[in-house]
Parts: structure tokens; sequence; C-alpha cells
């Protein structure tokens, strides 16, 4: 997928996703987690509405098994923000990325929403500014803290 072989990285996904399903169970880690990965070839491949169908599915199961704070619901509800700004809808992308601020992606991950290049269409609102340096204070916050 990193590569940019998405037809590749398809296959291989849909065949990691059919073992994990088979072996662990639909509602082992890997299936949500490998469903996240494959929702997010399909819309790079341009393929936004199966795309979307497979990450709300991560989702839905992952806030399921796992709880809505946790990391892979996050990056699952992040993973449909990117999608949906694929699709052309900021203001749903903006509203998923603060969700998976807010619930579950620590404030480390999120200190990289800046150099996303799924997010680079983002960088000149002023809604992706704000979100971004809320992160920063979070993470700023979070290290005080601790």
């Amino acid at each position: 997928m990193e590569l940019g072989r998405y037809a590749e990285a398809e296959k291989l996904l849909r065949e990691s996703l059919d073992i994990w399903r088979r072996v662990a169970g639909p509602e082992n880690w890997w299936v949500p987690n490998t469903t996240k990965d494959l929702a997010r070839v399909l819309s790079l491949e341009g393929r936004h509405a199966e795309a979307e169908k497979l990450a709300r599915d991560a989702i839905d199961v992952s806030r399921r098994v796992f709880g809505p704070e946790d990391p892979l619901t996050a990056w699952s509800v992040y993973n449909l923000g990117a999608i949906e700004l694929r699709k052309g809808n900021r203001p749903e992308a903006l509203s998923l990325l603060r969700q998976a601020v807010d619930h579950g992606l620590s404030p480390s991950n999120g200190l990289d929403l800046e150099n996303d290049e799924d997010l680079k269409s983002l960088h000149n609102d002023p809604r992706f500014i704000t979100l971004v340096a809320y992160v920063k204070e979070r993470a700023a916050a979070t290290k005080t803290s601790n």
C-alpha cells in the first residue's frame, strides 16, 4: 500500500482478512485493523463507497469489542475521515478527525495530522489549522502532566 501498489495491496489484505476471520474469529483485533487498511486502499483506488462501508464496519467492531476510546477505534475513525476527505466531504472529514483526536488517538499520534499526505488538501482550511493547534495543546498538556 505504501508503495502505491494498490491492486496488489488489496489482494493481500483481502486474503489476510479472510484468514484472520477464519482462524481468529470476527472480533479478533486483526479483523477490524485489516478491514481499516483495506478500506484505505479501496479509497486510494477511488472506490469510496466500498471503502466507506468497510471503514464503518471496522469502526463498529472496534467500538463494540474494544470500546469507543481504544486506539484502534480512533485510527478507524481517522481513516474514515480521510475517506470522507477523498470523497470531497470536508466538514464530515474534519468532524471525524476531531472525534479520533478526542477519543483514543494519542496526542503524539495526533501531532502527525499536519504531516499526513492524506490530509494535505486541508492544510489551508482554518478548521484544520484549529484542530492541529488543539492537538498540539493536548500533547503539551500531556507532556507536562507526565
